[in-house]
């Protein structure tokens, strides 16, 4: 075979391989439960939801005529606590460099775990990973309790407590 000859022969195998990978279905399912939430940013978070009563509405039973609006209900459930816990990330965000004294020269990050209770407030804080260095895991640590009970979260999620395992990251004052 001659170069052209390989050059259209690859270029024809791409194009099919191309028109075959745009025909698959590359929606990814979501996790039954829901019960982590990754958000690729300055903080991840995992959320425990503790198994409950039986008509928590991850638990329902599945009657086929309700389907439609079980599964409307489980999606409305998840963006809930997705906005909470992404609200719940920028109000520490914003506390983290106010602990006092010169905090631009932190670099690095420590995994914080708490929980949320009913009244949005945070109890049990305590380092999961320290970052090395006490005066960074310190303002983390501050930072995590300066935004307990300063976000309120919506009626969907009132009365469920969370588990939630927060990465602080500090580096040149971002």
């Amino acid at each position: 075979m001659t170069r052209n000859q390989i050059l259209g022969l690859c270029i024809a195998a791409s194009f099919f391989l191309h028109m075959w990978g745009l025909d698959l279905d590359w929606r990814m399912d979501d996790p039954a439960g829901g019960d982590e939430m990754i958000i690729p940013a300055d903080f991840a978070i995992a959320a425990d939801v503790p198994a409950g009563d039986g008509m928590a509405l991850e638990q329902a039973v599945d009657t086929g005529s309700e389907h439609s609006a079980d599964s409307a209900a489980r999606r409305l459930l998840r963006q809930a606590r997705r906005r909470y816990f992404q609200q719940v990330r920028e109000a520490v965000e914003r506390r983290k460099f106010q602990a006092g004294g010169d905090l631009s020269g932190l670099i690095g990050n420590v995994l914080y775990s708490f929980s949320i209770r009913d009244d949005d407030t945070f109890a049990d804080v305590r380092i999961r990973r320290s970052s090395g260095d006490p005066a960074l895991d310190r303002a983390a640590g501050n930072a995590i309790l300066a935004a307990s009970g300063r976000v309120k979260r919506p009626d969907i999620l009132k009365g469920q407590r969370f588990n939630l395992s927060v990465a602080v990251k500090y580096q040149y004052n971002l």
